[in-house]
């Protein structure tokens, strides 16, 4: 069984000017330990399919297909469901442009303890934390730093340590060198 499969995927944008075709009838699969290259045009839809996997796919619609997970229909499953026991914790995506990734709001500690809290890693949090930041080579003093206190490589590397905290079996990167 195929650790991930499209088939027949078509994502729609609606404009003021009618439906624009960002995917039409994408298809694959990926094996347990495959990787894949997407590459494209800008606007070709690269970073519509990462979207539509993890499905944080703003603005648009799929309006068919079917995307399966370890032999399980994730656009099938329940928002809550895939929320909690697949997004992060089995598919995790690094964003194109780590500026928009992050909340502003927040320290950069406080946005890995959410991430963690949602998923209920209560104990031994801080290890986790601590173990992300040295696998993407920063110090720990990020942590109590907001985001417009990082450089744009920083806040890429935070966006890299979040996306792999939980340790996913997929994992996909939209273009994470371009900070």
């Amino acid at each position: 069984m195929p650790k991930i499969e499209i088939s027949d995927l078509s994502v729609d944008y609606k404009t003021s000017h009618g439906n624009i075709h960002a995917l039409e009838n994408v298809e694959f699969q990926l094996e347990d330990g495959e990787s894949i290259g997407i590459a494209g045009e800008s606007a070709c839809g690269k970073s519509t399919l990462g979207q539509s996997i993890v499905r944080m796919i703003h603005g648009g619609n799929i309006i068919s297909g079917k995307i399966t997970f370890m032999g399980e229909s994730i656009l099938d499953m329940p928002e809550s469901k895939f929320d909690k026991s697949i997004r992060w914790k089995e598919i995790s995506m690094i964003f194109q442009g780590a500026m928009n990734s992050l909340d502003p709001v927040f320290t950069i500690q406080q946005q890995f303890d959410e991430v963690l809290k949602q998923h209920g890693f209560d104990s031994n949090a801080d290890k986790i934390i601590r173990d992300a930041i040295r696998a993407v080579n920063l110090d720990y003093s990020v942590l109590e730093k907001y985001p417009h206190e990082l450089s744009g490589g920083m806040k890429q590397r935070i966006v890299i340590a979040m996306a792999l905290l939980l340790k996913p079996k997929f994992v996909i990167a939209d273009e994470p060198t371009t900070a």
